[in-house]
C-alpha cells in the first residue's frame, strides 16, 4: 500500500477510533491499535499496552492529522462516477466500498473493531467514511442508481460486494481517462459479412437500417438458431448506418467468458459512456441469460423492464431462443428480427468469398454443392480452411462441413437440388399449367393460395418453385418436420412465425404435405390436432403473400379448408408422350419406339433415375427404361411383374 493510501487508511481508522464506546474500547481496543500501528506506526501508543479512551481518542487525533492527496483508486472511481454522474455521497460510498474490496487492511480494519460482517455493510460505509447512516441505506436502496449500474453487487441480506468488473478496473494501472475509455469500449470488430448478404431478411433488414440510423435510442431483438447470422448482422448493421458495434461483456482476465453480473456492469458503463455519443451501438450477445434474469429470486422484473424500454443508447439483444422471455419484456422491444439460415443464392456469396479468401479454387456445380449445406458462415468457412491445410478442394470441404453439423445436431441433407430439368407442359394436371402461371404472376393482389393435389413425384413442388421463380420472389419452404413440436402450442406457434416470415420478406411460402396440419378435425382426439387445424385456417385468412400448399390426400383435407383456397391444381401421372419428352430432356436420346411408355410415371421418377444414371454412368436406353418402371412399381403406381419382351433384364 502506498503512503496515499496509509493516509486514507489512517482517517477511517481515526472513524472508527471516535465512535467506539468505552465498552468497545475495552473489548477490542488493543486489538485494533495493534493492527493499525503495522500499517502506521503510533507515536501516541505502546505496544503491548492495553489502551485507555484517552489513548484511543490521542491516536485518533494523531491519525486524523494525515495529509490526504487522491490516490490512483480516487482518479478511476472519479472517472466513473463521471460518467454516471453521481453526486458526492455516491462517490464517496462508491470509494469506501471499492478500497473495502481492494485492500485487505481496510477489511481487517473493521473486523477488529465490533463490527462483525463478511462482506461490507451500510453501518460500516457509515462509519468509515462518516457518511449519515440514513443517506448511506438511501443511496444503496433498491432501485438506486447506485446499485442500478451493477458496479456494486447487493448480497440481499444485508451487505455489499464490490463488482467483478470495477474490481479488474481497479487492479489495472489506467494513465488517463482515455486509456480507461478504450479498454470499456474496445473497437469495433468488422463484419465478415457484407450489407447485401441479408438480403433475405427483406424488409425488416431496411427497417433495422432506417431506425437505427435516427440514433435514437431504442432496442432491437435479434433471435434464431446459432449460426444464422445474428452476430454478424449486428456488426454489418452498425457499419451500415456509420456506428461503431460495442459489445456487452468484456471477456475475463483468463480469456473466459464473462458472468453475467460482469456482463451487466460493463452493459451500464458502455450506457454510461456512448449517452453523449451517436457513433457508438451497443450490443448484448447471448443476451438469454440477461433478458431472463427476471425468473432469479430477488431480482427487479421492474429494474429489467426499464433497462429495455430505457436504453438510453441504440442497444442490439442477440438470443437465440425468443419464446422464453417474458411477454412484457418483448413488446417493449422496438423492433424484432427473426433469423433462419441464408437462401441459397447468398450462401454461394458467402462461400465463394470464404473459397477466395483461404485460397481454393471451386468450380459453378462445386460452389453450388458447398452452399447448399444449410449451416453458418462460419462452419463453411473452417471447412474450406480444412479443405486448404489437406491440399484438397470441395470435396474435402465437405466432408469438414459435414463432420461438424453432424456434432452440431444439423441436417445434412441439401437445400437444393442438382440442376433438373422442369417444363410445366411437361406435368399433366387438370388445368394448364403455363397459362395459369402466367395469370398468376400477373395478378395485381399476391395474397393468393393454391392447394396442389396428386400422387408423390407429380411435380406439384417443382411447379410451386418454378412459379416463384417467374414471380421473382423467394420461396419459404417449410416441411412436415419443420413446424410439428412434441410440445403443447408450438406447432401453431411455428405455423404462425412460417407464414410471418413469409410476409415480412414477401416470400412464397411453401408447405409439403400440408394434409398433417389441414386434415378433417371431426378425426381429431386431442385438442392440439385441433388448434394446429385451426391456426393453419386464421393464418390463411390473413394471408398477404402466395400460399402454395401441396397433398397427396387431398380428400383427407378439413372441408373448411375448400373455400380458403384460391385455386386448387390436381396433378395426375404422365401421359405417354410426355414421358418420351421428359426422357429426351434428361437422357439426350428418344424413348425407344418399339418399347411402350409407362403408365403412372411421374416427373419424380425421372429425376430419381437421372441422378442414378449418372451416378452409375449408365445410359443404355433398356436399363434406364427399366429403372423407370421399377419406379412406377414401387410407389404402387401399377401392377407388378417382368416387364416382358419390353425391356431387357440386364
Amino acid at each position: 500500500m502506498c503512503a496515499k493510501e496509509r493516509s486514507h487508511l489512517a482517517h477511517a481508522a481515526a472513524n472508527i477510533i471516535r465512535a467506539m464506546t468505552v465498552h468497545e474500547v475495552e473489548q477490542h481496543g488493543e486489538d485494533l491499535l495493534k493492527h493499525i500501528n503495522k500499517q502506521i506506526p503510533l507515536r501516541a501508543y505502546k505496544v503491548d499496552t492495553k489502551p485507555s479512551p484517552a489513548t484511543m481518542r490521542a491516536v485518533a487525533t494523531q491519525l486524523a492529522r494525515k495529509p490526504l492527496a487522491p490516490t490512483d483508486l480516487d482518479i478511476v472511481i472519479g472517472w466513473v462516477a463521471e460518467m454516471f454522474a453521481f453526486d458526492k455521497a455516491e462517490l464517496d460510498i462508491l470509494i469506501t466500498v471499492a478500497r473495502w474490496g481492494k485492500f485487505e487492511t481496510w477489511r481487517e480494519l473493521v473486523r477488529r473493531s465490533s463490527h462483525r460482517c463478511s462482506n461490507i455493510t451500510p453501518s460500516a460505509i457509515s462509519l468509515l467514511s462518516k457518511i449519515p447512516i440514513s443517506v448511506v441505506e438511501e443511496k444503496l436502496m433498491e432501485g438506486s442508481r447506485l446499485l442500478g449500474t451493477k458496479l456494486l453487487r447487493d448480497d440481499h441480506d444485508g451487505e455489499f460486494a464490490l463488482g467483478k468488473l470495477l474490481k479488474r478496473m481497479l487492479r489495472l494501472n489506467f494513465q488517463s481517462r482515455d486509456q480507461l475509455d478504450r479498454w470499456l469500449m474496445p473497437d469495433a470488430e468488422k463484419s465478415s459479412l457484407e450489407w447485401e448478404d441479408f438480403e433475405h431478411l427483406g424488409v425488416m433488414r431496411d427497417l433495422a437500417e432506417k431506425v437505427t440510423r435516427s440514433k435514437e435510442p431504442i432496442s432491437i431483438l435479434l433471435y434464431g438458431a446459432p449460426g444464422t447470422g445474428k452476430t454478424e448482422f449486428a456488426r454489418a448493421l452498425a457499419q451500415q448506418v456509420e456506428a461503431g458495434a460495442v459489445f456487452a461483456g468484456l471477456v475475463d482476465e483468463d480469456g473466459g467468458e464473462p458472468e453475467r453480473a460482469e456482463r451487466l456492469s460493463h452493459l451500464m458503463l458502455l450506457r454510461a459512456l456512448c449517452r453523449s455519443r451517436k457513433d457508438r451501438l451497443i450490443v448484448v450477445d447471448e443476451a438469454d441469460d440477461v433478458l431472463l434474469m427476471h425468473e432469479r429470486k430477488n431480482f427487479s422484473k421492474q429494474w429489467l423492464n426499464r433497462l429495455v424500454e430505457n436504453p438510453e443508447v441504440p442497444t442490439i439483444w442477440i438470443v437465440n431462443q425468443h419464446r422464453d422471455l417474458d411477454p412484457a419484456l418483448l413488446r417493449r422491444m422496438s423492433l424484432v428480427l427473426g433469423f433462419e439460415q441464408p437462401r441459397q443464392p447468398v450462401r454461394e456469396r458467402i462461400a465463394l468469398r470464404a473459397a477466395t479468401q483461404h485460397g481454393i479454387a471451386l468450380a459453378a456445380e462445386e460452389l453450388r454443392e458447398v452452399a447448399a449445406l444449410k449451416t453458418s458462415a462460419a462452419v463453411v468457412s473452417s471447412g474450406l480452411r480444412t479443405a486448404k491445410l489437406a491440399q484438397g478442394g470441395a470435396l474435402e470441404a465437405q466432408m469438414a462441413i459435414h463432420g461438424v453439423m453432424r456434432a452440431m445436431g444439423q441436417s445434412r441433407q441439401p437445400d437444393y437440388a442438382p440442376a433438373a430439368v422442369y417444363d410445366p407442359g411437361l406435368s399433366r394436371a387438370d388445368t394448364d399449367l403455363e397459362r395459369l402461371a402466367t395469370r398468376l404472376v400477373n395478378a395485381p393482389d399476391k395474397g393468393w393460395t393454391l392447394l396442389l393435389s396428386g400422387p408423390s413425384g407429380t411435380g406439384k413442388s417443382a411447379f410451386a418453385r418454378h412459379l416463384a421463380l417467374r414471380m421473382g420472389v423467394d420461396v419459404e419452404e417449410r416441411r412436415c418436420s419443420d413446424l410439428i413440436s412434441p410440445y403443447v402450442g408450438e406447432t401453431e406457434s411455428n405455423i404462425a412465425e412460417a407464414f410471418a416470415q413469409a410476409t415480412e420478406r414477401g416470400a412464397m411460402l411453401l408447405i409439403d404435405e400440408v394434409d398433417s396440419f389441414l386434415h378433417a378435425r371431426e378425426e381429431g382426439q386431442r385438442s392440439w390436432e385441433i388448434s394446429k387445424v385451426n391456426e393453419m385456417l386464421v393464418q390463411m385468412d390473413h394471408l398477404r403473400v402466395p400460399f402454395v400448399a401441396t397433398t397427396n390426400l387431398a380428400d383427407k383435407l378439413d372441408p373448411a379448408t375448400q373455400r380458403r383456397f384460391t385455386l386448387r391444381v390436381a396433378f395426375q401421372a404422365m401421359s405417354g408422350e410426355q414421358a418420351r419428352s421428359l426422357f429426351r430432356a434428361h437422357f439426350a436420346q428418344d424413348w425407344p419406339t418399339h418399347y411402350p411408355a409407362h403408365e403412372g410415371q411421374t416427373p419424380g421418377d425421372f429425376a430419381v433415375v437421372a441422378n442414378r444414371a449418372r451416378l452409375l454412368g449408365e445410359s443404355e436406353a433398356g436399363v434406364l427404361l427399366r429403372w423407370l418402371r421399377e419406379e412406377v412399381e414401387a410407389r404402387g403406381g401399377a401392377q407388378r411383374g417382368a416387364m416382358g419382351f419390353c425391356v431387357p433384364v440386364g
